[in-house]
């Protein structure tokens, strides 16, 4: 039997899990980003983020400028990880041993679990209310089958993942392109009042409008802990500028515009939730648009929580392994036996919230503010200025290898960096003492980077981080190299 091309490798299950992705495996371009991410993101729950920014009380027009600025701060940062990934061959979180220990990077990869189930839950209810508005299933029984498809999806992997956003890119980008002229076309509508650029409040307010940015940076900075995980299958060779620019502009344009499209619904249809806000302005614009809208937003859904799904087997399967210094490809079995559970927990923490899902979804956003911040700056200080690229590949599976168990370095910067932003969180169960000096705006996301980044450097930059040439083929070159 003849042995199948990197193409057709990978189109049935994955083979390949949290170990380094071989020269044979290795395909596609880095332009693969762009209806990767633009795909992953022309969905519901970037809408619901902008449902957020209205809520907090700032004007259509303030909330515009907060978004842009926030989403280029995350997206930028986001992007910088998606750039690890043909370097390096490795999925995001497995990197973090280099900076943490084995040992010590589960600690993150629990924060980084959590994370994904949250996220999971929301579109997973999300995805629910779409189906019960276009059809008799009710959301008890839609939560299972959505997760359950999700779940599926999940498990034939990286190569089908990428297929269905190239998919979604396309019909999402249609459908929403349709919703956005339903909004102009609407807005004069009797008894609906037309959206207004600077709203009831012309005035700036600091705190809402710094609350808007840290919420957008942290929507793209979510998908830091596994944006690598789509580019680690491109040639070692792809440019790293391309696979930055491609990931920041799909990520960034879908994001804005959507976010864009949520503000003006909320600010327009406040009594509604962001379902049947989609719905209603769809069937005011073209009757039964608004079912077209539904049944976009349950495949999407599908498509954008596989990768919640599929983040979570990775970061889970990594801590699993931190222990048996296991890190070989994985086959049906190994992965179903981590997809399962995580799909179960999404579905029982969909059932728990779909009553209070944007108090849910803020209180979330709150939450990965404060830890995920401290990580990203750790692990792009490390790769961009420390070690400069250079890894030693083998030593990620050795709980005995170069980087260790525990990284004290790593971790003590990570305890600065969230002690750090303390003083200036905001939240529904804590807001520090200088919090108020910015009108109880949060910049703790701002101080945390900064912290975070600096104590590392300070700390990593007295040890010797270079891995050994004479370890061969399982050593990374520089990014000069690269």
């Amino acid at each position: 039997m003849d042995k199948p091309t990197n193409e057709e490798a990978q189109f049935v299950v994955e083979t390949h899990s949290i170990d380094v992705i071989p020269d044979e495996a290795r395909h596609g371009k880095p332009r693969d980003l762009f209806p990767m991410w633009f795909g992953g993101n022309v969905q519901i729950t970037i809408v619901l983020n902008g449902a957020l920014s209205i809520a907090s009380g700032l004007s259509l027009g303030w909330a515009i400028l907060a978004t842009f600025i926030g989403l280029t701060c995350g997206g930028l940062l986001m992007s910088f990880h998606s750039a690890q990934g043909p370097h390096l061959g490795l999925p995001q979180m497995i990197q973090s041993r280099a900076q943490f220990g084995v040992y010590g990077a589960n600690i993150p990869l629990i924060i980084a679990v959590f994370m994904y189930l949250g996220f999971l839950a929301t579109g997973i209810v999300l995805g629910a209310q779409a189906l019960a508005n276009v059809s008799s299933v009710p959301i008890e029984v839609g939560i299972p089958i959505l997760g359950i498809l999700m779940g599926v999806l999940a498990v034939l992997g990286y190569r089908a993942i990428h297929m269905f956003q190239r998919f979604l890119s396309v019909m999402g980008g249609v459908a929403f392109a349709a919703l956005t002229c339903a909004l102009f076309a609407t807005s004069g509508d009797a008894g609906i009042a037309a959206p207004t650029f600077i709203g009831d409040n012309p005035g700036f307010l600091p705190g809402p409008f710094l609350l808007i940015i840290a919420v957008n940076a942290v929507l793209l900075l979510s998908y830091g802990p596994y944006v690598a995980d789509y580019s680690r299958y491109l040639p070692k060779e792809s440019s790293v500028k391309a696979t930055f620019w491609y990931t920041f502009s799909g990520a960034v344009i879908a994001c804005m515009w959507l976010v864009v499209v949520g503000a003006i619904l909320q600010n327009r249809y406040p009594a509604l939730g962001v379902v049947d806000q989609i719905n209603y302005v769809g069937d005011l614009w073209a009757p039964g648009y608004g079912s077209v809208m539904m049944v976009v937003i349950v495949i999407g859904a599908v498509g954008v929580n596989s990768l919640n799904i599929y983040g979570a087997f990775m970061s889970s399967a990594t801590i699993g392994t931190s222990f048996t210094d296991r890190n070989q490809p994985a086959g049906l079995r190994f992965r179903v036996s981590y997809i399962v559970p995580v799909t179960a927990v999404g579905i029982f923490l969909a059932y728990l919230q779909k009553s209070s899902l944007l108090d849910a979804w803020q209180t979330l956003l709150g939450f990965l503010l404060y830890f995920l911040i401290p990580w990203t700056a750790i692990n792009l200080v490390d790769y961009y200025l420390v070690r400069k690229g250079r890894y030693e590949l083998d030593g990620f599976a050795s709980r005995d290898g170069i980087y260790g168990r525990w990284n004290k370095a790593g971790m003590a910067a990570f305890v600065i960096g969230c002690l750090g932003q303390l003083p200036f969180v905001v939240s529904a169960f804590f807001t520090g003492p200088l919090a108020r000096f910015v009108d109880g705006g949060d910049i703790s996301w701002l101080v945390g980077t900064l912290v975070a980044g600096a104590a590392y450097y300070l700390l990593a930059s007295r040890m010797s981080h270079g891995p050994s040439s004479s370890r061969g083929r399982g050593t990374a070159q520089g990014l000069a190299a690269h």
